[in-house]
């Protein structure tokens, strides 16, 4: 593979554009192309103009562009100008405000004009109350101080001084994006286990995730990736690849004859995409599939496999703070032991440390895995980490928050969540690696689960409820749904998990409750609604 040696992600990009300007980079969903050379000319447009604007270095930008070649083109744009992108993430909430207000400054906005109307009366009423967007607070990007670029058609409540991206000037800037240890990015974590918190990459961290990530999915010139993700795009882009980028709101159908038109090479999706896209059948000219996002499970490998033979499977591991961490052959996930999945080798300058309560055991460079199995907290130090977490003492040590432990090979595997891990007995249970099993089972019919741990109000040992949605619609669910959907999990459970892993109790409910971006488990939510649940099975 061919990559570029240029010490930071935007010099790397423009090292491409400069080098092969009329090849295409970008193509989206209706077959627009983007080259190298147009990125390049993006890249340095915007970054002319917020220091023409008087957008100082260390000054915040917001960014609220969906993804397209103009989001590329707009962060790596600001990150030229040493400026910092901060995400303007509608699920951040307190979060995103305090790092305006107390963290950077924030003096510019690249907004798409859609976001701009959203927070114009009466529309930001109407989509408050709007369950799909209901609990998102869109910034409010009204501020008469701010330097405005809009994309997008022309829509209200667009500020009168901000500069349409096609009126932009020719980009004067070509010098490196500066200071490698400055403060590059603010991105919000998901919320899914806690209120979400800014994480602050610096530029060397930014470009140190996307090296490895070029280097672990082996990308190069030649590579067609498919995938919505700005994580994966980007790195592709400094390879030299080709990235075929569908809209997120894409049917499965659509983005997989997409793929198909483009003749892409490589796919990345969450598991649940790229299983649903393989069932669907993908273009015989996919031979590598990568996917991250959630946990990767022995069952989904094997599905792909067998619906995909030849197919080169990755699983990737990684967090905000630190992506990748690990990428493992779907052969490494199909060996997992039993109540673990491979996340397979950490990637070269990666050091991972397992916090148990009996002490550490660590794997890294120079380092040799003893093959402990105790599971702890998953630590990791690494060129990709982030800063810091904004409003808090710098660390070196990302805490992931993930529970695993090494392999006697010093791969490593993954038992869970730790906020979710659910203590019984002698028994460390992990709803992570089962619930999707359950959900998958073609002999359940069960449309959604969570596996949740209620203490004994006298002993405090922990009960093992499994909270089930079945298929079939509430209207048709008779008394004894409870009964028959527990029968079915006691049966098929020896198929599924340890012994030591079966319910006590399982319980019909209408909607497990969910929380953040990533729609993890809410527990405190799931343990009210189970504790007045009328129907259930007790074993």
């Amino acid at each position: 593979m061919t990559v570029t040696s240029a010490p930071d992600v935007v010099s790397a990009l423009l090292d491409r554009a400069a080098a092969h300007p009329a090849r295409v980079a970008i193509r989206d969903h209706r077959g627009r192309s983007v080259t190298y050379g147009d990125l390049g000319r993006g890249i340095r447009a915007l970054a002319t103009h917020l220091e023409e604007s008087g957008v100082a270095h260390g000054d915040g930008v917001l960014l609220a562009v969906r993804p397209s070649p103009r989001a590329v083109m707009a962060a790596l744009g600001v990150v030229l100008a040493r400026g910092v992108v901060v995400v303007a993430d509608p699920g951040a909430g307190a979060a995103l405000r305090d790092v305006r207000r107390r963290i950077v400054p924030v003096r510019a906005a690249v907004a798409d004009t859609v976001v701009h109307a959203a927070t114009t009366r009466p529309l930001s009423a109407l989509l408050a109350r709007w369950p799909a967007t209901a609990g998102l607070q869109l910034s409010d990007l009204s501020e008469p101080h701010l330097v405005h670029v809009v994309t997008g058609p022309r829509l209200p409540g667009v500020p009168r001084s901000a500069t349409r991206w096609e009126s932009l000037p020719e980009g004067a800037v070509t010098r490196p994006a500066g200071d490698a240890s400055r403060d590059a990015l603010v991105v919000f974590t998901s919320g899914s286990t806690a209120a979400p918190r800014a994480v602050v990459h610096s530029v060397r961290s930014l470009s140190a995730g996307v090296r490895a990530a070029v280097e672990a999915l082996g990308l190069d010139e030649r590579v067609v990736m498919h995938t919505d993700q700005l994580m994966i795009g980007l790195p592709t882009l400094v390879a030299g690849g080709r990235w075929s980028l569908p809209p997120v709101t894409a049917t499965t159908a659509a983005s997989v004859r997409q793929a198909a038109r483009e003749r892409a090479t490589h796919l990345y999706a969450v598991p649940a995409k790229l299983l649903a896209a393989a069932e669907l059948g993908l273009p015989q000219t996919v031979r590598h599939v990568a996917m991250g996002g959630a946990p990767v499970l022995p069952t989904g490998i094997r599905r792909i496999t067998q619906l995909v033979p030849g197919v080169t499977v990755r699983a990737v591991y990684g967090l905000t703070e630190a992506l990748p961490v690990a990428v493992a052959t779907g052969e490494q996930v199909l060996d997992s032991p039993p109540g673990r999945t491979c996340l397979g080798f950490p990637l070269p300058g990666v050091s991972v440390r397992i916090d148990t309560p009996a002490g550490s055991a660590d794997v890294g460079p120079g380092a040799a895995a003893d093959g402990a199995a105790d599971v702890g907290e998953i630590v990791v130090v690494a060129p990709q980490g982030r800063d810091r977490i904004a409003g808090e003492q710098p660390t070196r040590e990302v805490r992931t928050g993930d529970l695993g432990s090494l392999g006697p090979d010093g791969t490593l595997l993954l038992a869970g969540r730790s906020k979710s891990m659910i203590i019984r007995g002698q028994a460390n249970i992990y709803p992570d690696l089962v619930e999707p099993l359950l959900r998958e089972h073609a002999g359940l019919a069960i449309r959604d689960c969570a596996l949740v741990g209620v203490p004994d109000p006298v002993s405090g040992e922990e009960r093992v409820v499994l909270a089930v949605v079945p298929e079939a619609p509430q209207t048709q669910r008779s008394r004894s749904t409870a009964q028959s959907v527990a029968r079915a999990v006691h049966r098929a459970w020896p198929d599924l998990a340890d012994e030591g892993w079966r319910p006590d109790e399982v319980v019909v409910v209408e909607a497990v409750p969910r929380r953040g971006r990533s729609a993890a488990v809410d527990l405190e939510a799931l343990r009210a609604l189970v504790a007045t649940a009328p129907r259930r099975d007790r074993s």
